[in-house]
């Protein structure tokens, strides 16, 4: 690798570096947004199954971000899919709480959701363009 493709990849990382640490900030505000509004399926589950649940689901994009880190092309990859996946669950929550009206006990998470789906768009354009050719 010469110095020049060095220096294009650092500068591809420092883009996707701090908007994967703010999706996983955002991703954890958002469960916390839905246990506050009391998202529907608390009823259903409970809040330790749902929390379980959800620390299951949040640990996996935290070891995506460890390989994207190490410029693994398949946590490039899946990365992009649980990125587009927390933009669609973003603005899911929000037409769903137009819909039903309900946003206590109905589809909390749509404050939060606003902002996955704002930084869902430039995530998954720079982990695309980041992408190693490996």
């Amino acid at each position: 690798m010469n110095m020049s493709s060095a220096k294009v990849n650092i500068l591809k990382k420092n883009k996707v570096i701090p908007l994967y640490l703010l999706m996983l900030v955002g991703h954890v505000a958002h469960v916390f947004e839905e246990v506050w509004g009391r998202f529907w399926i608390l009823n259903k589950i409970g809040l330790g199954l749902y929390l379980i649940i959800n620390w299951i689901l949040f640990c996996i994009p935290a070891v995506l971000f460890y390989f994207v880190l190490n410029n693994k092309r398949w946590a490039y990859k899946l990365s992009i899919v649980y990125v587009g996946f927390m933009g669609l669950q973003g603005i899911g929550h929000n037409i769903a709480t137009i819909i039903t009206g309900r946003y206590f006990d109905g589809f909390a998470g749509g404050y939060t959701g606003i902002g996955l789906l704002i930084m869902s768009l430039p995530m998954i354009y720079f982990l695309w363009k980041g992408m190693p050719n490996e």
